[in-house]
């Protein structure tokens, strides 16, 4: 478990105490998560390189459709084509931003030096 509290507290993958995002973001303000540049704690630099974040909107995806497919599965039944879609647009407009910053955090855990 040692392994993972990093990674579900957003901490550096090195020292695995400083965090990673500044803020969390808010949909109420229109303001993306913001990241810190480099660790406080040990000075590592969280984005290597220019498209260094590319592969994480895979796992941003693979997340996204985890969170569609039972809304999809459950109110099939219950709703018209045009309303489910609609939710399920309300549900990624709600889920972006966790999805964002959970994605980022795991490129980073995977692909740390």
């Amino acid at each position: 478990m040692s392994k993972f509290r990093p990674i579900l507290s957003g901490a550096c993958p090195i020292c695995g105490k400083g965090k990673i995002f500044e803020t969390k973001g808010s949909l109420l303000h229109l303001k993306a998560p913001k990241m810190y540049e480099r660790c406080s704690e040990c000075n590592y630099r969280f984005d290597k390189e220019p498209g260094y974040f590319f592969g994480a909107m895979y796992i941003s995806y693979g997340m996204a459709i985890a969170e569609l497919l039972p809304v999809f599965l459950v109110f099939t039944w219950f709703l018209p084509l045009g309303w489910m879609f609609v939710l399920m647009l309300v549900v990624l407009i709600l889920t972006m931003f966790f999805n964002y910053r959970v994605s980022r955090v795991l490129w980073i855990h995977i692909f740390h030096e």
